[in-house]
C-alpha cells in the first residue's frame, strides 16, 4: 500500500513540472491575435491580462478590467468590470509568459526515467546482482 501512495505522489508532483519563458516586447513586435496572458505596461498602470481580457483595433488596445472602490481604507473589489481604452502610443512594454512543452517533455521524460533506473538499481539488488 505505501509503494502506491508513493507513486500516486510522485505522479502527481509531476504535474506541477513545467517550463515557462517570459518575453518582453514593444507593441509593435507582439500580435495580438496570439490570445496569450499579457502583462502590459504604461506610464502610470500595469494590467495583468487574461487571454479573452482583451483585443487590439485600430492601434488601440481595449481592456476589460474590475473596478475597485476604497471603503474604510480597504480596496475593495466591485463585480462591475470596465472597458478601458489604452493608444498603442501610450504602452511602454508588453510581457508575455508562454509554456515550453519541448522543455517540459524533457524534465518530465527525465524524472521517469531517472525513477525507473532507481528501482531498477534496488531490484537488482535485492536479488543479489552487483553492479
Amino acid at each position: 500500500m505505501k509503494r502506491v501512495i508513493i507513486y500516486l505522489t510522485i505522479a502527481s508532483l509531476l504535474n506541477l513540472v513545467g517550463c515557462y519563458y517570459q518575453q518582453q516586447m514593444n507593441p509593435e513586435e507582439y500580435n495580438f491575435d496570439e490570445e496569450l496572458d499579457l502583462q502590459v505596461t504604461t506610464k502610470d498602470t500595469s494590467y495583468s491580462l487574461n487571454a479573452n481580457d482583451y483585443y487590439y483595433d485600430k492601434d488601440t488596445l481595449f481592456v476589460t478590467v474590475s473596478k475597485f472602490i476604497y471603503k474604510n481604507n480597504y480596496r475593495v473589489r466591485v463585480t462591475d468590470k470596465v472597458i478601458a481604452k489604452i493608444p498603442a502610443e501610450e504602452i511602454e512594454m508588453i510581457q508575455v509568459e508562454e509554456t515550453d512543452g519541448v522543455g517540459t517533455l524533457l524534465v518530465i521524460a527525465g524524472v521517469l526515467v531517472t525513477i525507473a533506473g532507481i528501482l531498477l538499481i534496488i531490484a537488482l539488488s535485492q536479488d543479489g546482482y552487483s553492479l
